[in-house]
């Protein structure tokens, strides 16, 4: 932002704070002011607040205390949110990491929707399709982002989808855009397309709260950083005016990262772990997504599969682990006849798996800690040793540094980073012979996710567990694995050492 220039506050955050059942404190007296005409990156560790803050701010939640004042006319006046469209009505709106369309309506149709519920809230009626897509149009064109208007949500890739969530915000003439990681599994390319139009929107007077686990991206894009660390609000910096080291301290403290190894390690053994062969596998929708899959992942080797989303890549994953039937091909994993025989004898054989939806198929959220290992690791129920489970439990919090005020709590009071660390650390604890993962660092903050990172590389090396990681991130790939496969409309291309492909190639086979 630029401070010579008087810019108007738009929304002002005057000591909020939140608590949950269990008396867990997700933010505590928050106040902030956004101005017009400016994008703030808020950053801070997982368990910090910051989607606790901007769920307030959207009217997902409501505040403990405090109070929120949103620019109207020439002054500020506080607002009660009782839900997202009464956020939207005073002109915010939120853009997810994961799109919120209806696969099966049109574009037009999903937009349709958000405006006639906004309209019918001030007793205007309803949105026709025919005046949705004129609007599209309009705004296809301003901001150059192609768009067919009668295409079906469920054939638009992930990119289409955050551009399209994108023209919705602007359709409905916010003011604020919260964006929750949106930007975090966009390609280069598209990211940057993505930038251009948060710039031409902070120009024309409209305000960006970027929420990012990517320290670069928020160096990047931003004019000012805040920073949360335990609910509180520890740095608010003129990005110009700061460093990357000092963004790291105020997140973080002082820290010693433990499992930092040399990440070089490599020493796979011939025998392979993972096999597939000539594997074709359909969508949901009866298409066939993948054709022709043929890989191997030796004992000890770490191999990432990376691809934009809609690539193929939770297809993939779940046919290996026997969740998903293909069409034809054949898969062994730790010796065992998938097609055959399915991911309960996947699961028997020791291999961890984290899915491309952790928080619907990879965890209890309702259930505890401690009853979800007890879930994973007592191959009878009735009999549980809750003396052992406990300690397992105690260990998995500990290792991977999980904010939570017991063992006890239920998962879903926990924040999305906390709840990816227990789903990450069971899987882990209870991987003996592979992990296969979608997005494994997703939702993490730097620090855990270079734990993860490090832990994984001792894995492979030490214990020579196989690991298969699918990622929308080359980052992530790129930074874990031993051999990197580019996965794009179906097919596999590789495999590549990441130490010899420029990531620039990688980056063309993922989007050619």
């Amino acid at each position: 932002m630029n401070t010579g220039t008087l810019r108007r506050v738009v929304l002002s955050i005057n000591n909020i704070s939140k608590t949950f059942p269990g008396g867990i404190t997700a933010i505590e007296e928050i106040n902030l002011d956004l101005y017009e005409g400016e994008i703030v990156a808020l950053l801070g560790e997982n368990g910090s607040g910051k989607s606790t803050l901007v769920k307030i701010l959207y009217g997902v939640y409501t505040p403990d205390s405090g109070e929120i004042k949103i620019l109207t006319g020439d002054k500020l006046s506080r607002v009660n949110f009782g839900n997202p469209v009464d956020a939207m009505k005073h002109g915010i709106i939120l853009v997810n990491q994961t799109p919120q369309l209806i696969d099966k309506l049109s574009v037009a149709e999903n937009i349709a929707i958000t405006l006639s519920t906004l309209r019918s809230r001030d007793h205007s009626g309803f949105t026709s399709i025919s005046e949705t897509s004129k609007l599209l149009k309009e705004v296809s064109e301003s901001t150059g982002i192609r768009v067919d208007p009668n295409e079906k949500a469920y054939n638009l890739t992930y990119s289409q989808k955050q551009f399209i969530e994108l023209l919705r915000a602007i359709i409905v003439n916010a003011k604020i855009f919260l964006l929750d990681e949106a930007l975090s599994y966009l390609p280069i390319a598209e990211k940057k397309r993505f930038y251009d139009i948060l710039y031409s929107l902070k120009n024309s007077g409209k305000t960006v709260l970027l929420i990012t686990h990517k320290i670069q991206e928020a160096f990047d894009l931003s004019d000012r950083i805040v920073i949360l660390r335990k609910g509180r609000i520890v740095g608010v910096l003129e990005t110009k005016n700061t460093t990357v080291d000092e963004v790291r301290r105020l997140m973080f403290g002082e820290t010693n990262n433990k499992y930092i190894i040399n990440n070089n390690w490599s020493n796979p053994e011939e025998e392979h772990v993972i096999e597939v062969e000539d594997l074709a596998v359909r969508d949901d929708h009866g298409r066939e997504v993948l054709s022709n899959i043929t890989f191997c992942v030796g004992k000890g080797e770490i191999a990432g599969i990376i691809g934009v989303a809609g690539s193929g890549q939770r297809e993939l994953v779940e046919s290996i682990v026997g969740l998903r039937k293909p069409i034809r091909g054949k898969i062994t994993l730790a010796g065992v006849d998938v097609v055959r025989k399915g991911i309960k004898a996947v699961r028997e054989a020791g291999v961890g798996y984290i899915p491309d939806q952790p928080l619907k198929q990879g965890i209890a959220c309702d259930n505890s800690i401690v009853e979800n290992i007890a879930i994973m690791f007592s191959s009878n129920p009735i009999l549980i040793n809750w003396d052992i489970v406990k300690e397992k439990a105690v260990e998995i919090v500990k290792n991977y540094n999980v904010q939570s005020k017991s063992i006890d709590s239920p998962v879903k009071t926990l924040s999305g980073g906390n709840i990816m660390k227990v789903i990450i650390g069971k899987e882990l604890s209870y991987a003996k012979q592979a992990l296969i993962a979608c997005n494994p660092t997703r939702a993490l903050d730097e620090l855990s996710a270079n734990n993860l990172v490090s832990v994984l590389k001792y894995k492979a090396h030490a214990e020579k567990l196989s690991v298969l990681i699918a990622s929308e991130d080359i980052d992530e790939v790129l930074t874990i694995s031993d051999a990197v496969y580019v996965l794009n409309s179906g097919r596999l291309i590789g495999p590549f050492q990441p130490s010899k492909v420029p990531r620039e190639r990688i980056e063309e086979l993922m989007v050619a």
